[in-house]
């Protein structure tokens, strides 16, 4: 018996070695702040590391628009974007109003998204429009140029809202410029 000791422990290190130092990704946030703190542990994560300490400024309820995408994915998308305004990635890390401009362009002051116009922190407007597609209960928003599911619904009323966001077209840019 103990000649196969060590084949769960061989085979179980690989597999460990593969996790997260933080662990594996089974946690279920509980509001829209919870999630953004839980995704900003990851070390690849910028927009939500630059959300935080706006969430935490603000009281009172919120609807967070953060790109439904990788991590890689989405520092790609705003390192493009910071390019076309003459800026990095490193200054953007660096720079708490920079990360809290683009929190505010992000972050609409409400539980959930409806049809009409919102502003964002910022006080950009926003034409939003809502609608249920099918049996699915979970709103889909067109909220200007991207469309946005709120990956928090089956949750309410108790959470606030997170809209998991697409371009409307393939090419656009996946957040609010800022």
């Amino acid at each position: 018996m103990t000649r196969y000791a060590g084949v769960p422990l061989a085979l179980t290190l690989p597999l460990l070695a593969g996790c997260d130092p933080q662990g594996l990704d089974l946690y279920s946030p509980k509001d829209a702040r919870d999630y953004v703190r839980s995704c900003a542990r990851a070390a690849s994560d910028i927009m939500c590391r630059a959300m935080q300490p706006t969430l935490a400024a603000v009281g009172g309820p919120v609807s967070v628009l953060l790109p439904n995408m990788g991590d890689d994915d989405r520092q790609d998308a705003l390192a493009q974007f910071l390019a076309g305004r003459g800026t990095t990635l490193t200054t953007f890390r660096s720079d708490a109003a920079l990360q809290a401009a683009f929190a505010r362009a992000n972050i609409f002051p409400v539980s959930w998204l409806r049809t009409g116009t919102l502003r964002t922190l910022d006080g950009t407007p926003h034409e939003v429009t809502c609608a249920l597609s099918g049996s699915d209960p979970t709103p889909d928003c067109q909220i200007d140029t991207l469309r946005g599911r709120d990956s928090l619904h089956e949750l309410k009323p108790q959470a606030d809202s997170l809209y998991a966001t697409f371009p409307k077209t393939a090419g656009q840019l996946i957040f609010f410029p800022f």
